[in-house]
């Protein structure tokens, strides 16, 4: 059968045998018509009888395991590699070499079904046996069936009988269960005459089938026999180990075999034996193997009983081996004219089965022309000695069928070979007769009758002179014969000698005889010489036969004459016997194939006829020639002729040839490709252009072919055969298709002919047209592809071929030695895989190109095994593409890479020290900006005839700008939607959804950084546009009532839960106000949740975009503008209906990610979003993360052609493209720079030049005043020439606080009139840290520090007083602080990232995140700063306060953004998708009183989201590191912490999620009452980027002031709380007690659709975390690790302790906060590992950094982050109660690992004991074999380059931070 099945587990595998037998797969799409594979299990399945290899049946160890089966018609327990190396049983039930799916035959159905289908086959085809391939494989009662069958059949068809024999591969004694009846070894008959009188009546108990039930006939090519052979003839192998006493052999086979005629019942041998088969090697290949074959098959065609086996090629002395692999040597060489036969002649592979193989001819076969003519030579002298042989088994039957084999004498010794493994192997000379069983066999009248032959033999690779006693008793002494002495005997073989036996003393009694047995008393034998002798007077002559032909066989001969001329050709044909001449030259046929049609003659008058004694012979046998035919043909034209002797007559008429002797030969000129196929195998005469048509034409010169075709592309395409014609043949060009690089220059045609008279078509001519002067060439081109190059994959190493002017292609090799690689003509396809079709190398070592099929297993390479020999670097590959013929020789010199080599050691060392001091001198230094932003002129002012600048930039980007879109607004203003009024249907309506946000006359300011600046910006300044604007109703805040909207449905983890919802407007802003416990737990300091891994995350934002594309639904909306990654999934529910979208990355740092590693996680997380699975992985996924911001590129990407991403700095979005592999789908990351929120005026669209500013001595004046009240505010010694420098921020590692902290101990201690004032909050480890080391610092420099780590209130005078304003931060998208300080006169000092550095000031670069490098820069621009003169500074403050970042720029930017966002998604969706509709329609309308079921509530009813596939970057949760505290059912209780741009991933230093969970779903439960005054009362005083939160007087408050009735949403008025006793979260009331105008309540039934299109009734439940998870611990997203936040202050403690000794040295050294902090993080998940191990103890102990000092209880955590300044460390008393589970989150029902687990996640120092496996098993794999081994290791690691999942292999596992790690293989 064919290889359509695999078995599941093992698609790339073998299977092993199993019972139980395993499930199949379709490899494909093919399948079987007739037979059908199934894997359901069949309990009452019967196996068929199986034997042992020993003869026996199996035992009851097998027995007992044949319980059921698969109810399947092909077997599926396994596979095996081959025949004879598996228990019988198992080959009868497994499929073969892993490729050959196994019929189960013994299954009575399937066997019905193959013996129709074999009948069929003899019915149709006159098939007259059957050879059953792998015999042994088949159940053998199944198989005796079978041949019973086919002879029912075959006698239905007039076959009487049909032979069935077999390939019988295994032990004799198996063997023989399977010939004819079939017999144990415990049914032998031991009589060997009683065994071949055996027939159909024999006692049937001595067989194991019933007579009819012959299994086979016979062996097909015996390979016992064969093995024997070998051996015999001086092979050294583990073969015939039976011996070579050929007498023994059948007297063995005799009495085990069965060997009675399933048809006649009487005895048949029927052993087929040979010497050559298809699958074993050529015994000509061999030193004297001609011979050696020659004595074998005398052996298995006279002596041995059975039919003698030919294999085509043996007549011809066949040498030429072709295969692939040394373990399996065969030659298969064709009979017809074949050239590929002599290109790879030269055998070199070897032979692993025989030791010393004597390979000799084989490896020559290159250089033979022979070998590429025609092997059907008539007169070949192998052939005629066959024919010998077969005439003498005519002539005397007993050589056919005579039975009776007896050993007359032998004179033989034993050597033992080296690889026989102790089997001898006999040389010398033996006698041995054949004749009939008499008394069971008689052969009167038949040929000779009765007579019998008597053979002489010997083995012996030379001539021996034997010598015997005739006299002796000793058989080994004695030559004896089969017949009487004084008889004269005469060989049947030339040279047909006579001689005389002498007596011996020995009667054998053969025929009846009483007399002495002849004798000879010496005889010389020749190497492998046989004889066979009979009586003188028995003798007969042998037959006529030709010996030679001349011209020879097949012959090329060059015409004398033109194309179309005729010439005479002499010939002779010579014969053995004296022939009549004129019953030659009678039965002499001529036929011809040329150009003109006509028939070569014989001239009659030419005939001549001799007696000769010529061609000695050169082999045993062979027949010399006696008599030549002399002849000439007349009229030959060039072609193709055949002359054929039709059974000529001896001259005494007495005896014929017999035969019908064909002979060939070719006559031309040396381009016809039909007689010189090599040398003609290109031509500049064939291809021609026809200038008036333009066609193509070839004008052939192959006089002798009968068809042709052709191919004008290379042959990747042909014509069909057409009938051949010497006349014009125009031309049709075949198409083709490929890369640029597979191209070629000009036309080339290759043309094929084929002729019916040599039955071959390997006659190929190349032209090319107009190519003279060029090279011949037969390829297009050619590459080399090799491991050098990842073969053809890394394109980035030229690979091209060239081609020399000689016609051949060179390629020059340098590589690393050994290598290896293949000449590909085609090189790489358009697929970007490597073509196959012409892919060659070198299988077998012989320096030919060979060609496999791409699905062989043989290394075709060429190989070049060392380096190149002598002072050379590589190889020249030189390769003729005319025969394939390739080569190397070293090329290179060794002295030019020893100088280049020293050059490369010293040069670039040089020129790296050279280019590190100028890169240090230029990057690393620091650079000043004293300028700002300023008009840049450039060149263009230089050229008078240019357009003026701006015209030109709008000319150059319509050109280029692939959507034609403008980039700017008119220039007139900023455009008609930006002049819109109110209700005008141009305005544009765009959806906005941000958890930061202001609502005015509400007073409601809900602002944390960046973002929330930037909502306030455009709640102010896009009163030209519509805005809908989602926000969430946050817990700490009361919310007046407006219009009550209809609730929104939100499916989370396929429940519905409820969202309330109200609309208030505000001017052009309608606010989308979103109220449910989920939203309720973030506060103002906290508005995002606190990671972003975990479950409670994902509900809060999967709750965020379900709503989001709710009111997407709900509003007719142009555009939605989304800001970071929190709403990017909104879209993805509309599918697949879309919207045009903007995304503005405020810190694309942050990307919102959760891990997917499993199919469980993925299901998980799809279910809490409620997405579609198939949208996830398009949108969505990247690698094995779920990714926001990658959902939000991928929809970019999809449907807006990848536009719509911008930065909100000119560097930061280009910085973010080229950081993150998310969006690299996209076109780029443009820019729309944030404002200055305070820059509202006019915009004249111009930068500051250099001539524009001067200095106001009057407001330089008034600074030292200022400066004098800041110092007084901070308390500060007066100095009005004091050095101060100020930091407001957020204390966080992101604004590195920790950085001002270690160097201003060295700052201060060098300058001491510097001064510094720090104010902030404290949002992670860095800042505390921080905080408590800048109080130290103020106790050691009094009245020169001020220090308070708390929100806290400004006055201007901090602004416009200060010298310097510090900004060392690690990651700033934007930078507004360096604005509002520098306009305010406050110079800024810091790095040069994002935003940051337009602002004049001194700006370091970041080249590293080193903590020391940070130090080095930072320190290197305070020095610079107070190293500039006043006076620089001054002009410096002037220009800063001109320094413009307009409002007004920012809005046209924006209208660009969005105008081509919404013409590029509007071009992509009219292709063919559904689009939401978003043209402008007017002043959005909220569907406030819209019935359930219309339109703007069922929109999207079966809409389903959408997911994108990929792998990488980071996360932003976009909130500082806050404990989120809010009033509960029992009490207040901490939400977590969150996982943002203070704790970013490199450094996961945040606070503990602690028991957040447990508390959370108890505080959802039972209301706990707190003051209303409490909470509308908030005064909010914040220190922010922008200066509205500043505490500037003047500024608003965020005080909640207002003239609505104040209670909170999502409650009717008679429920509303009194200020004693309200509640937080609220309960929401059902809607129908809101008693809202126009709204009606939900009908019931009414369902939600869930992502998979299922409808889930709709619920009155709200959406909380509780009512998610509740108290459910068994979600994948709920198993998070615990982050180092020091929630028991052991390291802050220590810190603390360690500062007495701080100085300016230690200060940056040891003291260093972010080197401590990343000490104590390794000690304190060294605790977490004890913990997780179940050591308590350990975990308990205090493992930090230095452990001298930390050896401590330690204790519970400080409450206050804040300001530490006068805090007793006596007030933090030591505790333990943060040990155990708590501290690590590994709950109450933790089980620590055991056995083999806890033994592996042991440490040896640093490392884990697993670590070590895994690099152990990564080196023995990439060591023992080359399949890729992919380890996906998963911890906890956050960085800022990497994902979450770390794939790594096992040997470059680096030092982990003790985090749990988990390896999958």
């Amino acid at each position: 059968m064919g290889n359509l099945l695999s078995f599941e587990g093992y698609e790339n595998a073998s299977t092993p045998f199993s019972w139980q037998e395993h499930n199949f797969l379709w490899k494909g799409d093919r399948r079987y018509h007739d037979f059908a594979p199934g894997n359901d299990y069949n309990a009452s399945c019967e196996y068929p009888r199986m034997w042992n290899q020993d003869g026996y049946p199996v035992g009851e160890e097998i027995l007992s395991q044949q319980v059921g089966c698969k109810s399947s018609e092909f077997d599926q327990y396994g596979d095996i590699k081959g025949t004879g190396a598996y228990p019988a049983w198992q080959s009868q039930l497994s499929r073969f070499a892993s490729v050959q799916d196994r019929l189960r035959e013994w299954r009575d159905d399937v066997f019905d079904k193959i013996k129709i289908m074999s009948c069929i086959q003899i019915a149709m085809l006159d098939i007259d046996g059957f050879r059953m391939d792998k015999a042994l494989q088949t159940t053998p009662d199944k198989l005796a069936e079978f041949s019973a069958w086919q002879r029912q059949c075959g006698r239905e068809h007039g076959k009487d009988n049909l032979l069935v024999v077999g390939e019988i591969v295994g032990d004799p004694k198996l063997a023989s269960i399977y010939v004819g009846r079939g017999r144990q070894p415990n049914q032998l008959e031991p009589n060997v005459t009683q065994a071949l009188m055996a027939d159909n009546a024999t006692n049937s108990s001595a067989y194991v089938r019933e007579f009819g039930l012959g299994a086979l006939d016979g062996a097909a090519f015996h390979y016992d026999i064969y093995g024997a052979m070998t051996r015999f003839l001086g092979l050294d192998s583990p073969w015939g180990a039976y011996g070579v006493d050929w007498v023994e052999q059948w007297t063995k086979l005799v009495s085990t075999n069965d060997m009675v005629n399933s048809e006649t019942g009487v005895m048949d041998p029927r052993d087929m034996f040979g010497m050559t088969g298809q699958d074993v090697f050529r015994w000509p290949a061999l030193a004297n193997g001609t011979q050696r074959q020659l004595l074998g098959l005398f052996v298995v065609t006279l002596e041995l009983p059975g039919i003698p086996m030919m294999f085509y090629g043996e007549e011809q002395a066949s040498y030429v081996l072709e295969n692939h692999a040394n373990d399996y040597v065969f030659g298969r060489t064709p009979l017809a004219s074949q050239r590929a036969w002599q290109l790879h002649g030269c055998y070199h592979l070897g032979e692993t089965v025989y030791v010393d193989m004597p390979f000799e001819s084989s490896g020559h076969g290159c250089y033979d022309e022979s070998v590429s003519l025609d092997h059907r030579d008539p007169s070949h002298p192998m052939r005629n000695v066959f024919k010998r042989m077969y005439e003498l088994r005519r002539h005397f039957p007993t050589l056919n069928d005579g039975y009776h084999l007896l050993t007359l004498s032998n004179q033989t010794y034993n050597i033992y070979l080296p690889g026989s493994q102790g089997i001898p192997s006999p040389f010398g000379i033996w006698s041995v007769y054949r004749g009939r069983t008499e008394g069971v066999q008689d052969f009167a009248g038949t040929g000779q009758g009765n007579q019998g032959v008597w053979f002489v033999y010997q083995n012996e690779n030379k001539t021996v002179d034997y010598t015997f006693d005739c006299a002796s008793k000793n058989r080994s002494d004695v030559l004896l014969s089969a017949f009487p002495a004084n008889t004269v005997v005469k060989n049947l073989f030339y040279p047909y000698e006579e001689l005389a036996l002498e007596a011996s003393t020995f009667s054998y009694g053969i025929e009846g005889s009483t007399e002495l047995n002849g004798c000879l008393s010496s005889l010389t034998m020749a190497p492998w010489e046989y004889k066979a002798f009979v009586p003188l007077d028995k003798w007969l002559p042998p037959a006529p036969t030709i010996t030679r032909v001349i011209p020879g066989h097949d012959a090329r001969l060059e015409s004398s004459v033109e194309y179309y001329s005729q010439e005479t050709v002499p010939i002779q044909i010579r014969f053995s016997s004296e022939m009549d001449c004129d019953s030659i030259a009678d039965s002499l046929v001529v036929d011809s194939s040329t150009a003109t049609h006509q028939l070569a003659q014989l001239n009659r008058s030419s005939v001549s006829c001799m007696l000769a004694d010529a061609d000695a012979p050169k082999h045993i046998g062979e027949i010399p020639t006696a008599f030549i035919f002399n002849a000439d043909l007349i009229n030959v034209a060039n072609g193709v002729h055949t002359y054929t002797v039709n059974n000529a007559t001896t001259k005494d008429g007495l005896l014929y040839t017999n035969a019908f002797d064909r002979f060939l030969f070719r006559i031309g000129q040396r381009n016809n490709p039909m007689v010189f196929p090599l040398s003609s195998n290109y031509t500049r005469s064939l291809l021609f252009k026809n200038e008036s048509t333009g066609d193509l034409y070839i004008t052939p010169n192959a006089a002798g072919a009968d068809q042709y075709r052709y191919s004008t592309n290379w042959g990747s395409s042909f014509s069909p055969w057409s009938t051949f014609t010497s006349e014009n043949i125009t031309l049709t060009k075949q198409p083709w298709t490929g890369t640029k690089t597979q191209e070629w220059d000009g036309d080339h045609v290759i043309v094929h002919y084929w002729s019916s008279k040599t039955g071959s078509s390997d006659h190929v001519q190349h032209a090319d047209l107009n190519w003279e002067g060029l090279p011949p060439r037969r390829w297009p081109h050619a590459f080399i592809e090799g491991n050098w190059n990842q073969w053809g994959y890394d394109n980035g190493l030229p690979n091209a071929m060239s081609l020399t002017s000689n016609g051949s292609w060179q390629f020059d090799l340098v590589a690393e030695w050994p290598t290896e690689s293949v000449v590909n003509v085609w090189g790489m396809n358009p697929d970007g895989y490597p073509d196959k079709s012409m892919a060659f190398g070198d299988v077998n070592d012989d320096h030919v190109l060979d060609w496999v099929p791409p699905d062989s297993l043989a290394k075709n390479v060429i190989t070049f095994s060392r380096a190149a020999i002598g002072r050379h670097l590589g190889y020249r590959l030189t390769v003729n593409d005319g025969n394939y013929n390739f080569s190397y020789r070293p090329i290179g010199q060794v002295w030019r890479q020893v100088v280049v080599a020293i050059l490369l050691s010293l040069v670039p060392l040089a020129a790296a020290t050279l280019c590190c001091l100028l890169f240090m001198r230029s990057f690393y230094k620091v650079e000043v900006n004293e300028l700002g932003m300023t008009e840049k002129e450039g060149f263009l002012p230089l050229v008078p005839w240019l357009p003026d600048r701006d015209a030109l930039r709008r000319s150059v980007a319509n050109l280029f700008s692939d959507s034609r879109l403008p980039l700017a607004a008119n220039e007139s203003g900023l455009g008609g939607a930006l002049a819109a009024e109110t209700g005008s249907p141009d305005r544009r309506t765009v959806l906005i959804a941000t958890m930061e946000y202001e609502i005015e006359d509400w007073d409601i300011k809900i602002k944390i950084g960046g973002l929330g600046v930037m909502a306030s910006l455009m709640a102010k300044n896009l009163a030209h546009q519509d805005l809908i604007w989602v926000v969430p109703c946050i817990g700490d805040v009361v919310y007046p009532i407006d219009k009550v909207a209809q609730p929104m449905d939100v499916v989370v983890m396929g429940n519905v839960y409820r969202v309330e919802v109200q609309y208030h407007t505000v001017r052009n802003i309608t606010f989308v106000l979103l109220d449910a416990p989920v939203f309720r737990t973030q506060t103002r300091a906290e508005p995002y949740p606190p990671r972003m891994d975990d479950l409670d995350s994902a509900v809060y934002y999967s709750a965020w975009n379900s709503c989001i594309a709710e009111t997407l639904r709900r509003f007719t909306v142009d555009l939605y503008h989304i800001n970071d990654y929190h709403g990017t999934l909104a879209p993805l529910h509309l599918l697949p209906r879309t919207i045009p979208v903007c995304l503005s990355l405020h810190n694309a740092e942050f990307q919102g990610l959760w891990p997917i590693r499993t199919s469980e996680e993925f299901e998980e997380i799809c279910q809490v979003y409620n997405l579609n699975k198939d949208y996830v992985r398009e949108y969505v996924q990247f690698g094995q993360v779920f990714n926001l911001l990658h959902a939000g590129a991928s929809y970019l990407r999809k449907h807006q052609k990848g536009f719509g991403a911008v930065g909100v700095s000119k560097k930061y979005g280009k910085r973010s493209f080229a950081r993150y592999p998310i969006f690299w789908g996209l076109s780029n990351v443009g820019s729309l720079p944030n404002p200055d929120p305070t820059d509202t005026g006019e915009w004249d669209k111009k930068l500051l030049s250099k001539d524009q500013v001067s200095v106001d001595s009057a407001i330089e004046g008034e600074r030292k005043g200022l400066r004098i009240a800041a110092q007084e505010w901070a308390g500060l010694n007066i100095d009005p020439t004091a050095e101060l420098f100020v930091f407001v921020g957020r204390w966080s590692n992101q604004k590195g606080i920790d950085l001002i902290a270690d160097v201003f101990f060295s700052v201060l201690e060098q300058n001491p009139r510097a001064q510094l004032i720090c104010v902030g909050p404290v949002i992670d480890l860095y800042g505390k840290f921080a905080a408590v080391k800048l109080e130290k610092m103020m106790e050691q420099y009094p009245g020169r520090v001020f220090s308070k780590p708390e929100f806290t209130a400004l006055p201007a005078c901090i602004f416009s007083g200060a010298e310097f304003s510090l900004i060392p931060s690690r990651d700033e998208p934007f930078g507004l602080v360096a604005v509002e300080f520098g306009r305010k006169g406050a110079l800024g000092v810091g790095a040069r990232v994002g935003g940051l550095g337009n602002m004049p000031g001194w700006w370091y670069t970041i080249e590293s995140p080193a903590t020391k490098h940070l130090l080095h820069q930072f320190k290197g621009a305070i020095n610079a700063a107070l190293s500039t003169k006043p006076e620089t500074r001054a002009t410096m403050r002037a220009r800063s306060r001109l320094q413009r970042f307009p409002v007004a720029q920012w809005i046209e930017d924006l209208e660009t953004l969005q105008s081509k966002s919404i013409a590029l998604h509007a071009r992509v969706a009219n292709r063919g998708r559904s689009m939401l509709r978003f043209s402008g329609s007017g002043r959005a309308s909220p569907a406030i009183s819209t019935a359930p079921g219309s339109t703007a509530m069922s929109s999207a009813q079966n809409t389903a989201p959408n997911t994108a596939p990929n792998s990488e970057p980071p996360s932003r949760a976009h909130s500082p590191s806050r404990e989120a505290v809010v009033a509960g059912p029992h009490g207040q209780v901490s939400l977590g912490r969150w996982f943002g741009p203070s704790n970013p991933e490199s450094s996961p230093r945040g606070r503990s999620r602690s028991s957040s969970r447990s508390r959370l779903s108890k505080r959802m439960t039972t209301p706990t009452r707190t003051s209303d005054a409490a909470v509308a009362t908030n005064r909010v005083s914040v220190v922010h980027e922008g200066n509205e939160d500043l505490g500037i007087p003047g500024q608003r408050s965020s005080r909640l002031e207002t003239t609505h009735e104040a209670f909170r949403f999502g409650e009717d008025a008679s429920s509303r709380p009194d200020t004693a006793d309200g509640t937080f979260p609220p309960r929401f009331p059902p809607l129908a007690q809101l008693n809202m105008p126009g709204f009606s309540p939900v009908p019931s039934g009414t369902s939600t659709p869930t992502a998979d299109g299922n409808a889930i009734p709709r619920s009155e439940m709200s959406l909380s975390l509780n009512s998610v998870a509740g108290e459910k611990k068994a979600f994948k997203l709920q198993k998070v690790h615990p982050l180092f936040t020091d929630n028991t202050g052991t390291y802050y403690r220590a810190f603390q302790e360690k500062l007495s000794s701080v100085n300016s040295k230690t200060s940056e050294d040891r003291l260093c906060i972010e080197e401590y902090l990343v000490k104590s993080e390794k000690a304190w998940f060294n605790r977490f590992h004890h913990a997780q191990m179940g050591n308590s103890a350990a975990a308990s102990r205090s493992a930090t950094p230095a452990s001298s000092v930390f050896r401590m209880p330690w204790g519970r955590a400080s409450q206050d982050i804040g300001h530490v300044r006068n805090r007793s460390s006596d007030s933090e008393a030591p505790s333990d109660a943060g040990s155990g589970t708590s501290e690590f989150l590994l709950g109450d029902d933790y089980k620590p690992p055991t056995g083999l687990k806890r033994f592996l996640q042991k440490k040896v120092g640093d490392w884990y004991l697993y670590t070590f496996l895994l690099a152990f098993v990564g080196v023995w794999f990439n060591s023992s074999t080359p399949t890729p081994i992919r380890f996906v290791c998963t911890n906890t690691v956050r960085d800022k380059s990497s994902p979450p999942i770390l794939t790594r292999s096992p040997s470059s596992l680096a030092k982990t931070d003790s985090r749990p790690i988990s390896c999958t293989l």
